[in-house]
């Protein structure tokens, strides 16, 4: 059985705050240690603020693994510059190197179809300069992948995401791509599986 932290846990909120909130709880355990019963207990303390520092550490770690805002600004300047198709390929690329099959999609929901054993992607960059994305280009996409027996689809937008397309990408596993993510792609360090 994995264990799975609750989403509203303090720690799973820390997780995805900047560092620095878990060191300053951190220290705050230890102020009040210190203050409260005058430094007697002051290793208790000490080992109660342990979890805070440690979340701090792997929260920093992980903000280190972010692409910098100027990074990713100058990714989405490059991609506006590219048709979809383009876009499309490097996207693929990424997929390629894990040994991914990357073939055209015939028809007008996607360009690319990648594939791998059980794996079966969709990947739509149609409307990425799109200012808004609703819910209906994702729909088309749904349909046309439950066609093909699609596990999962890729989506590239670029611009806002409307909260009813937030959450039926949520409910159908559609992989919605922004800034920062499309940035991941360029660089080759998107997690992909």
């Amino acid at each position: 059985m994995a264990l799975k932290m609750a989403h509203g846990s303090l720690f799973a909120v820390l997780l995805r705050s900047p560092w620095w909130y878990s060191v300053l709880i951190a220290l705050l355990v230890i102020f009040i240690s210190v203050l409260l019963v005058g430094g007697k207990y002051l290793f208790l303390g000490i080992t109660a603020s342990l979890p805070f520092f440690g979340i701090a550490g792997y929260a920093a770690y992980r903000e280190a693994q972010r692409p910098g805002k100027k990074r990713i600004l100058e990714v989405v300047q490059e991609a506006r510059k590219m048709p979809a198709r383009a876009l499309a390929n490097k996207i693929a690329g990424n997929y390629e190197k894990i040994n991914f099959d990357i073939t055209p999609f015939k028809g007008d929901a996607a360009e690319l179809e990648l594939e791998r054993g059980r794996h079966k992607f969709l990947l739509c960059c149609k409307r990425f300069k799109a200012a808004k994305t609703g819910i209906e280009p994702l729909k088309q996409l749904v349909a046309a992948g439950e066609k093909q027996e699609a596990t999962g689809y890729l989506y590239v937008a670029l611009g806002e995401i409307t909260e009813n397309a937030r959450d039926f990408a949520k409910n159908n596993d559609i992989d919605l791509i922004q800034a920062e993510a499309l940035t991941e792609y360029f660089d080759g360090k998107r997690k992909l599986l």
